[in-house]
C-alpha cells in the first residue's frame, strides 16, 4: 500500500536568537523545533502517511515588520522569497506551529510571518500546536491565543495540544527527548488527529468540492 503524502509546513514562533545578560540558551525553541521536525520526517503513522516538511523559521527568514503583505503586490512584482513561501503555504495540506508565549500571547514574529499571506492560502486545512516554555506551564497561554488566530486564518487547530514545560531539560541540543516514550506518545496523539483531518480535507478539496472555487 502506497503512503499518503502530506505537504506539511512547520512555523517556528520565536525569533529570539540572543542570550540574555543573565545567561541561558540563545533560543530554547530550537531543540523543540528539531524534535518536531524529526518526529514528522520519521513518522510511522496509523494512516500510512509520509510528511513532506518545509520549515519557516523567523531567525532564518528575517522578514521585516509587515507593512505590505504578499497579496498587495501586482503579479510578477512581489519579492521572489515571498512568492516561494506563498506557493508552499498554498500547496500545504496541514500546518504545525511550534511556539512559546510572549507576554502570555502569540509571539509577534509568528503573527508577522503568517500575516504576510492571506487566509485563502491557509483555508480548509488543519493545524496543530506545539507550545513550550522554560518554566512549568508549557506555553499554554500562548497556545490558547493561537487557537483563534489559526482559526481565523482558516487552518483549524485540532483539539490536542502538545505543551512542553521546562524545555531545556526535556530535550538536548539536538532535539532528543530525555524521556522519548513519554513525548512520542503525546506527539503521536497530536499527529493522529492532524493526519486524520488533513487526509479528509485533502480528499474534499481535490476529489469532491473545493470551497475556495465555489462562487456564492
Amino acid at each position: 500500500m502506497s503512503k499518503t503524502k502530506l505537504k506539511t509546513v512547520v512555523f517556528m514562533g520565536s525569533a529570539r536568537n540572543q542570550k540574555a545578560y543573565w545567561g541561558g540558551n540563545e533560543r530554547t525553541g530550537t531543540r523543540v523545533l528539531k524534535y518536531v521536525v524529526k518526529a514528522l520526517k520519521e513518522r510511522k503513522s496509523l494512516m500510512n502517511v509520509q510528511h513532506e516538511v518545509v520549515v519557516y523559521d523567523p531567525v532564518e527568514l528575517k522578514l521585516p515588520v509587515l507593512s505590505m503583505p504578499h497579496f498587495f503586490y501586482k503579479a510578477g512584482e512581489s519579492p521572489k522569497e515571498l512568492d516561494e513561501m506563498a506557493a508552499n503555504i498554498k500547496a500545504a495540506d496541514c500546518y504545525v506551529v511550534v511556539s512559546p508565549e510572549y507576554n502570555h500571547s502569540v509571539p509577534p514574529a509568528l503573527s508577522n510571518t503568517m500575516g504576510y499571506f492571506g487566509g485563502s492560502n491557509y483555508a480548509y486545512k488543519p493545524s496543530a500546536i506545539v507550545s513550550y516554555s522554560v518554566g512549568p506551564w508549557g506555553g499554554m497561554r500562548g497556545a490558547m491565543a493561537l487557537r483563534p488566530f489559526l482559526s481565523e486564518l482558516g487552518c483549524l487547530p485540532v483539539s490536542r495540544i502538545v505543551g512542553i514545560p521546562d524545555a531545556n531539560s526535556t530535550f538536548d541540543d539536538n532535539g532528543v527527548a530525555k524521556d522519548p516514550n513519554h513525548w512520542d506518545k503525546f506527539m503521536g496523539g497530536l499527529l493522529n488527529q492532524l493526519e486524520w483531518m488533513a487526509i479528509a480535507m485533502k480528499d474534499m478539496r481535490e476529489n469532491k468540492l473545493d470551497p475556495s472555487k465555489v462562487k456564492l
